[in-house]
């Protein structure tokens, strides 16, 4: 139990940083969307863009909830 709250501790001390990496995974998936305009499902390129798209997706999602837990943990203490 010590280590994960060592881990959750060192992670959450990095929750600024998170607000920057939040703000670049905003802006990839504008370029993303961009790029979905003229890219379609017969091109080649098209499963890199769904790969891409779900990566950007994923870690957005991931770094969100971070980014709420570790504000709502700062909150607590």
């Amino acid at each position: 139990m010590a280590n994960t709250s060592f881990l959750v501790d060192l992670v959450c001390a990095q929750r600024e940083r998170i607000k920057i990496l939040l703000a670049l995974l905003i802006a990839s998936a504008l370029f993303l969307g961009f790029s979905a305009l003229y890219i379609r499902p017969g091109d080649e390129t098209y499963p890199i863009l769904v790969i891409d798209i779900v990566l950007v997706v994923v870690l957005f999602v991931s770094f969100s909830v971070l980014y709420w837990y570790c504000t709502k943990r700062a909150m607590e203490e």
